[in-house]
């Protein structure tokens, strides 16, 4: 097939690609995804995307496509399976075609390609450059033309790809490597980039009143900013420190800088901000950066630029197209404020201006948070919420305060509590009009008084120069009365105050004593029924966060006494089935079916119930079961979706062991489980197996035989290819293996378990699962049925050892082997082996496993280990019979247990927690539903201390060899692995002898 039929029928598919039929869609895109591992096929797009007479929606389909590929199959990869070929990459040669078209092309492309094209090219550069595309900085500056005869146009695109060249370098980690690219591109670049900023300066100084010109000069001057930012990121390079004061004159100009007649242009769209703006922005970034990373060589110029900034900030309107270029500068003064520097604001007259000039009027509530409260809740929740990342006026005005409080606790606490009572005075003297002006009296108190705060805890860190509950008594309290008589009504005022009341209570819920929460639990109740989606979502929100309160223990408690939950079932029962009515109301409100801080709150009180969820289980699963059926047939709200099956399991978990809800939930459930299965909806299949797995394990009885009729098709391959099902397949067959292990045998299904075990074991990034279904076979089945399987299972696991041994997989290996001889005998184990080759055990145990042990983690798994390895070191003669191996396994062992435990104290599990929940939802890869997981058992648990246990067998072996272990001890072992064991015998009462 010719060039011009190949673009041609390539050009078609894509335009299939977004046919509104599936079939002739699905049929497009397979092509697309057979011809992305085709050889020629990135040039193919990039002919395509060059020619200018195809269709708009053609060429933009062939970027997306290209991206895709780069994405895909441009850096080289290692086979997953062991001994697979490697997949698809790009050739050399095809590369160098690419990399020599790809900015040309990206330049002269319209604007949603180039932003594809621009993905793309960064993905290519941070793979290749500058190594194997050296060509590109100097192709990029000969673009940018020379002096005096620039089109600043291209410029704009030039500098457009260069950002996204150095962008990488904000987040990257520090290295060599790195040092050594970043002084290449410093040497190559930065001269250049000087020499143009000067350049576009003194255009824009000479072309005032061309506006079209200056509007392109701005956007020159911007991404040369952000370029400055890129490059200054890791540290300050000598070659900008030298040349800090041209640098920073520019910045003083063009913060300073005013033309009222592109201002004039660049405030027509009050949504998006000007160019003018966005370069004011972007230096208040990169002073900001100066001050955070290069105090010391910036601190002659800081304190132009607070004055710069400060001044900006209090000529700035309350204009959406303002907001970036007012928290981009906020911030830079906060930054101000938390350093050694903050002397700069010193003195009662400084405070009360950044208070009047800038604090209060940026918290102030707009017309357009009023437009977002009542039409965009979800934008409204995202920007306010605890928890949220997006940087709003609000933020940077509370984030300043809390600066300015921490560094002049007495004075700002005795200023912001004057206005504070100056804004409650305005409201009290006309609520239905001036309710703004307690809104931004909340939102003073909580800044003033919140030092540091989580996502877990609220504020964590408090001023005591304020008293919370006195605040929350008199101006809080109230409202919640308010919502809790019944007077939810009101307009977007009573609302918006509502919605204060329960973002104040949440803040300071580990504050506010547990007599004023529950009196405001009713109020938090009716809340819930708010037709308003955001007073409703704070209400939920609330409450979820509530119960999750915790209290350090008392004083006078033991060492390693944990925190205790603040609030019991008993709190909360006269409310708790109103909660869950409320609850379940909320998803049948307008734009709240998918509301996902409700259904967190449905698992948590449901969690939080325990036993006493059990009267109503049923009804509520009944519910939960529907909305699952609901959301198949369109996954829109991943979030959401987590906490469904969260809550599910949740009720399974209060069920557990109760033969009557176990049927009824199989009842309700079964039939979502099925169409999830059947209709193959990828998004909740991993769920569902989590699901399968907590009913069995929580089975009070025999399983009955319509769980045994699916096993089979869990074995199923093409299961087993989606990665993201993987892990809750593996838990589901040992669920299975050890619930049912007789009838899992009878059936004949060993050896087809055994098949996706060394499907897994093959693989690099799932071999330990493989393990784990060895692990289950071990403690649930009966030796005799798998006896006849080992020495298969041990030459694939010694293929695997020889050809792609990792780190991960010695560990696993040695748990298994471990595990299989402290439960059923080291002749599990040695006569296994033999079968495979005579003598492999000694040369495994004292080889791979001693080498391994000392790397062994996880208290489970240094038990099971330290228990096989006091029998390997007694009850092998072989292995005794070779003192130095003997020794050599023996300090493994004694390291092993010596090595101080992983604790993990409850900050480092708050801070587990916090990320577990920001990444709740599923995705690509697997979400382990919390509520689901399954309790860890000790495999040998008539073993109570290992150390122990070792230092009796040594003694025991010792007395049938009077003198030799000790010798061997004295002799081969470490100082203080002789000491461990002195210790260990000690505690035993035993002797080495």
């Amino acid at each position: 097939m010719g060039d011009d039929a190949q673009l041609a029928q390539l050009s078609s598919c894509l335009q299939q690609s977004l046919s509104p039929d599936p079939a002739v869609r699905t049929q497009a895109e397979q092509f697309l995804k057979d011809g992305s591992v085709q050889p020629g096929f990135s040039m193919l797009l990039m002919r395509l995307l060059a020619s200018e007479g195809s269709d708009a929606t053609v060429r933009q389909g062939a970027a997306v496509t290209f991206k895709n590929l780069v994405k895909n199959n441009w850096v080289e990869k290692e086979a997953d399976v062991v001994g697979a070929p490697a997949p698809y990459s790009v050739a050399a040669g095809e590369k160098d075609q690419v990399r020599a078209m790809l900015v040309g092309l990206m330049l002269g492309a319209p604007r949603l390609v180039q932003a594809q094209l621009s993905e793309a090219l960064s993905i290519i550069s941070a793979a290749d450059f500058p190594e194997r595309w050296p060509g590109l900085l100097p192709e990029l500056i000969q673009r940018m033309g020379t002096p005096g005869a620039r089109d600043f146009n291209a410029v704009v695109g030039v500098l457009t790809t260069a950002n996204t060249i150095f962008k990488r370098y904000r987040q990257a980690y520090k290295s060599d490597e790195l040092y050594k690219e970043l002084k290449y591109v410093l040497d190559t670049f930065a001269g250049p980039l000087l020499e143009l900023l000067k350049e576009v300066s003194a255009a824009i100084d000479a072309n005032a009143a061309n506006l079209e010109l200056l509007v392109n000069l701005f956007k020159c001057l911007r991404l040369i900013c952000r370029i400055f930012f890129s490059l200054n990121s890791q540290e300050l390079p000598e070659v900008f420190e030298d040349n800090m004061d041209a640098w920073m004159g520019e910045f003083h100009k063009f913060l300073c800088y005013d033309n009222p007649a592109l201002a004039a242009v660049d405030n027509k769209d009050r949504e998006k901000a000007g160019a003018v703006d966005q370069v004011k922005a972007a230096i208040c970034d990169n002073v900001n950066l100066y001050i955070e990373k290069n105090e010391e060589e910036f601190q002659r110029f800081l304190q132009t630029f607070v004055q710069d900034v400060w001044t900006l900030l209090t000529k700035t309107g309350l204009e959406p197209n303002k907001d970036h270029l007012v928290t981009s500068g906020v911030r830079f003064l906060t930054t101000v404020a938390n350093s050694v520097h903050h002397q700069l604001f010193a003195g009662g007259d400084t405070l009360r201006q950044v208070c009047e000039s800038i604090v209060i009027p940026n918290l102030q509530f707009r017309e357009d948070d009023e437009e977002l409260f009542e039409s965009n809740h979800v934008e409204y929740i995202r920007r306010d919420i605890e928890g949220s990342d997006s940087d709003t006026r609000r933020r940077g005005a509370c984030e300043l305060v809390k600066g300015l409080t921490a560094k002049f606790p007495e004075v700002m606490t005795q200023s912001v509590s004057g206005y504070v009572t100056a804004l409650l005075g305005q409201y009290a003297a006309d609520p239905s009009n001036s309710w703004k002006a307690k809104d931004a009296a909340v939102y003073l108190v909580i800044s003033l008084v919140v030092k540091s705060k989580s996502v877990v805890k609220g504020a964590t860190e408090t001023n005591d120069l304020v008293s919370i509950t006195d605040f929350f008594t008199q101006q809080i309290a109230p409202e919640l009365a308010r919502a809790a008589s019944g007077d939810a009504a009101g307009g977007t005022g009573r609302h918006v105050l509502y919605a204060d009341a329960l973002k104040f209570l949440t803040i300071f819920r580990s504050q506010i004593p547990k007599p004023m929460a529950t009196q405001a639990l009713p109020a938090v109740v009716s809340l819930l029924a708010s037709r308003e989606n955001v007073v409703h979502t704070y209400a939920a929100n609330a409450l979820e966060r509530t119960l999750t309160v915790r209290d350090l223990p008392p004083a006078g408690s033991p060492p390693g006494a944990r925190s205790q939950p603040r609030y019991a079932p008993a709190d909360i029962q006269p409310v708790a089935q109103q909660m869950l009515q409320n609850l379940f109301g909320v998803f049948a409100m307008t734009d709240s079916s998918e509301n996902e801080y409700a259904m967190k709150a449905t698992m948590r009180l449901i969690s939080f119930m325990g036993d006493g969820i059990k009267p109503i289980a049923g009804v509520c699963l009944e519910r939960l079961s529907g909305m699952v059926m609901e959301t198949c047939k369109n996954p829109r709200n991943p979030t959401f979706s987590h906490y469904l099956f969260e809550s599910v399991a949740a009720l399974v978990k209060a069920g557990a062991g109760d033969p009557g809800l176990i049927a009824t939930f199989e009842q309700l459930l079964f039939p979502p489980f099925q169409h999830v299965l059947q209709q193959d909806v990828v998004e909740f299949a991993p769920y569902v197996f989590q699901l399968l797995s907590q009913m069995i394990e929580s089975h009070p009885s025999a399983l009955p035989a319509s769980y045994m009729g699916i096993f089979p098709a869990l074995l199923v391959p093409m299961l087993w290819d989606r990665s993201a099902n993987v892990t809750p397949l593996v838990r589901l067959l040992e669920a299975y293996l050890r619930k049912a292990p007789n009838e899992v045998h009878g059936a004949g299904h060993i050896q087809g378990i055994l098949g996706v075990f060394q499907k897994l074991v093959s693989s690099r990034a799932q071999d330990h699962h493989g393990f784990f279904i060895l692990n289950a076979f071990v403690e649930a089945l009966p030796l005799a049925a798998w006896a006849d399987k080992l020495p298969a299972v041990w030459g694939i696991l010694f293929q695997r050892l020889q050809s792609s041994k990792t780190t991960k997989f010695s560990k696993c290996f040695v748990v298994f082997l471990s595990l299989l001889a402290a439960k059923h005998g080291v002749p599990s184990v040695t006569e296994s082996m033999s079968k495979v080759q005579p003598g492999i055990f000694e040369m495994v145990l004292t080889g791979v496993v001693a080498d391994a042990i000392a790397s062994i983690s996880g208290s489970v798994e240094e038990k099971v280990v330290a228990v096989a390895g006091a029998k390997f070191l007694t009850e092998c003669p072989a292995v005794m019979a070779q003192d130095a191996a003997w020794a050599k396994l023996l300090n493994a062992v004694v390291t092993m247990m010596e090595r101080p435990a992983e604790h993990k104290g409850e900050e480092d599990m708050d801070a587990e927690a916090e990320e577990a929940e920001a990444r709740a939802g599923y995705s690509a890869a697997y979400n382990a539903l919390r509520q689901a997981a399954r309790k860890e058992t000790d495999p040998v648990p008539d073993v109570t201390d290992p150390k122990v246990n070792l230092a009796r067998a040594l003694a025991g072996a010792s007395a049938q060899q009077p003198g030799r272990i000790g010798i061997i001890v004295s002799g081969q072992c470490a100082p203080e692995v002789q000491q461990a064991i002195a210790g260990y015998c000690a505690q035993g009462g035993v002797a080495i002898q």
